[in-house]
């Protein structure tokens, strides 16, 4: 039975979404409307005849009209269904966005068009919030210099955002890595280990691993890279990719190994020192294997005081820098060698296959100390020296009692005339032996400027920073030995804010008796102290041993706290004051000795060095968990694709909704099953956002795409927005 008029009519108000017949003049005359048109805009038809006229185009926001109107236009050339998105005026005053299709019609010879339009308008707001969402995280991404990875376990393919080429200069392996990286040089050959260690336990499915080796960059130098990586697993709990970070740190780690050496090496002769040479020893006779022998030869310069007094200290310090100098050419490169007096030193020759090596070494140097200054017009000089010889473990087996033996040796080539070396002999152990003529702790005259009497602190405190995990922990023991060692009232450190404006005391230790003053000295504004900054001299210090010298604003504060007088050391990072670290005197105006100076001045770039990587460190995990909210809070189905389909990204909601689905796979593979593209991909079509339902999840879903660049390529971010239970409530059935 033929449909009636009255059908038709029911029909069309219960289509989902506004359907309108309107001419195809410039004011896109109304002819009909259904009851859900007048839903989305609000307006009964005595308003629309009213305001509007009942022409449309004056229903569409003003700022869209033109756009509507083109598109229109250039759509008459091609056939088929027009689509568009556009903003309406609505009775509530909001603007609303519709998605409209609409299609030519030609009656009685005037150009008609039919049109179905849905309220799409929370659709572009989410997908608003989407990209402002992205372009955050890429502004995140463009500003950090550090480089994000993502290895695909089971294919072995690593995937690199596009800093990787801007750091190193080259393009980076990406297939087969595991096996390809290792032998490409790329990483230091001493450092393979630990990047092999760091591959095999996110293999192994070690939820977070961090390592730290050195990679080539393009101008042929290894850089330091301290690298982070998690697991992400499938549904069976096996490890599938690692997703992580690759920070430069290079800067850093040159810097604690120059404080390393700094704090470990004698500053005039470059050789270890007292504290060092003794460890290193020490260290060595506990690992090295039992039936391995080797010999400890105690140095001392014959007369040294003499060369002092006749030539000056200057000329002395000469002596001993080619005496080192001269000493470490005879001597293997695996050999201990350490400055441990002023005039002295001391040598381990390790793994000696005859005992009689230890006396022809000796020989060796005594000639060398003979013969170093003899007929040069620089230093018309005799010098010599004297050698004590003890052998491990014929003498000896702990390093104090081996030193031991050696020092009496020493005291039995002195004795019998000196220029000569005498080896341990239990026998003589009865003859006068000056307890007090050890060489192991005398002070070393050269030293005084730098490390002075410090030289053991120092080095202390450079291990107890370089070997703890638990930084915060240690600064606080370290500021208590520092505040006891030298006597003062308050050890503290003040960071500064972000943008240099504002400092904050962040650390602090009180003598007895001192009132703390942490939770008073935050958020101090520079501005207010009259360039505060400013009291810091070239090389970071600024000492004040009576604050009545400084300007108002600064006296007012520091009197505030008790403080007479004060050294501080500036935290500086390439060339910027990030903070300072402090020493305050409350109970009286102090001078500071050039030794306490030096040696705290030492300390504080150490702890600051330290301090700045573990803050950098800090940063890094922040931004990690702003860029993992940014893309884990997004309610759509995100994912990029090359030219080719190939899928290059999966957001983590896209992988919720197929655990399957990879990288590396054609995405009308991974989401459709199928073969060739699909027909309705939005890559393909030139109408905007396309609007699909998918069987294999059986979703509705109305994606959007956008072209970027993605590693140095051209791509696509596809962005998919269920509209399932939209679809649904307006009965509209899978196709």
């Amino acid at each position: 039975m033929p449909t009636s008029g009255t059908d038709l009519h029911q029909i069309v108000n219960h289509i989902p979404g506004g359907v309108l017949r309107c001419l195809g003049d410039k004011d896109y005359t109304i002819l009909h409307y259904n009851q859900s048109f007048l839903d989305i805009f609000g307006y009964t038809p005595e308003e629309i005849q009213r305001i509007f006229h009942n022409h449309y185009i004056e229903m569409i926001v003003p700022e869209d009209r033109k756009a509507v109107q083109d598109h229109v236009r250039a759509s008459r050339v091609r056939s088929g269904v027009l689509e568009i998105e556009y903003r309406i005026i609505c009775k509530d005053g909001a603007p609303r966005w519709v998605l409209e299709q609409c299609s030519p019609v030609q009656e009685d010879g005037a150009l008609c068009y039919y049109c179905v339009m849905m309220d799409i308008t929370e659709q572009r707001h989410t997908r608003e919030e989407l990209r402002l969402s992205l372009e955050r995280h890429q502004i995140i991404m463009d500003q950090t210099t550090d480089i994000i990875f993502e290895w695909d376990i089971p294919a072995d393919q690593l995937h690199y955002s596009g800093n990787w080429l801007k750091k190193f200069g080259y393009a980076p392996v990406k297939q087969d890595a595991s096996k390809r990286i290792p032998a490409t040089g790329h990483i230091h050959p001493e450092d393979l280990p630990a990047f092999m260690a760091l591959m095999q336990s996110a293999r192994a499915g070690t939820p977070y691993n961090t390592a730290e080796f050195r990679i080539l960059n393009g101008e042929g130098r290894y850089i330091w890279c301290h690298v982070r990586a998690t697991d992400q697993f499938n549904d069976k709990g096996e490890p599938v990719k690692a997703v992580g970070v690759i920070s430069d740190i290079d800067e850093q780690i040159r810097m604690i190994e120059h404080l390393r050496k700094k704090a470990e090496r004698d500053a005039l002769t470059g050789l270890y020192n007292r504290e060092e040479t003794e460890r290193q020893i020490e260290k060595y006779l506990h690992d090295c294997p039992e039936d391995e022998a080797g010999a400890l030869l105690m140095i001392d310069t014959d007369n040294f005081k003499n060369i002092n007094d006749t030539h000056g200290h200057l000329f002395g310090d000469v002596v001993l820098t080619e005496l080192a100098s001269a000493m470490k050419k005879q001597l293997r490169s695996s050999d201990v060698v350490g400055r441990v007096g002023g005039d002295e030193f001391a040598v381990y020759l390790k793994d000696l296959p005859r005992a009689e090596l230890a006396q022809q070494k000796a020989a060796q140097l005594l000639a060398l100390f003979r013969t170093l200054f003899a007929g040069t017009d620089k230093l018309d000089l005799q010098v010599t020296g004297s050698i004590g010889i003890a052998l491990f473990p014929a003498h000896a087996r702990s390093f104090h009692s081996l030193y031991r033996c050696a020092d009496q040796a020493l005291y039995q080539a002195k004795t019998a005339g000196k220029n000569q070396y005498a080896l341990y002999d239990p026998q003589r152990e009865s003859l006068p032996y000056a307890a007090g003529t050890s060489a192991l702790g005398a002070d070393i005259d050269s030293n005084q400027e730098t490390l002075g009497v410090s030289g053991g602190l120092v080095n202390y405190i450079f291990r107890i920073l370089y070997e703890t995990e638990d930084l915060r922990d240690a600064i606080h023991k370290l500021m208590e030995i520092l505040g006891k060692r030298f006597d003062v009232s308050r050890v503290y450190i003040f960071e500064n804010s972000l943008d240099g404006r504002t400092t904050s005391n962040t650390f602090e230790w009180c003598n007895e008796g001192i009132t703390p003053e942490k939770e008073l000295l935050q958020e101090l504004n520079y501005a207010e102290l009259e360039n505060y900054g400013d009291n810091f001299a070239a090389n970071g210090i600024f000492y004040c041993k009576d604050i009545r010298e400084l300007p108002a604003s600064q006296r007012k504060l520091l009197a505030s706290q008790g403080i007479h007088a004060i050294l501080q050391c500036a935290i500086r990072e390439k060339g910027v004051m990030r903070g300072f670290i402090g020493f305050d005197e409350c109970t009286g105006n102090r001078v500071w000795t050039q030794d306490e100076v030096s040696t705290l001045s030492l300390i504080a770039q150490m702890l600051s060095t330290f301090l700045l990587k573990q803050r950098a460190h800090e940063q890094d995990l922040a931004a990690t968990r702003r860029m993992n909210s940014i893309l884990d809070s997004q309610n759509a189905y995100i994912y990029v694709v090359d030219g080719d389909y190939t899928l290059l990204y999966l957001n983590r909601k896209t992988l919720e909704l197929d655990p399957r689905a990879a990288e590396g796979q054609k995405c009308h593979q991974a989401f459709y099953g199928r073969e060739a593209p699909c027909s309705h991909c939005p890559l393909r079509s030139s109408t905007g956002p396309q609007q699909y339902y998918n069987p294999q999840y059986g979703i509705w879903t109305m994606a959007y795409a956008a072209p970027l660049q993605w590693e140095e390529q051209d791509a696509y971010l596809i962005t998919c927005f269920e509209v399932t239970e939209f679809m649904r409530g307006h009965d509209q059935k899978p196709h």
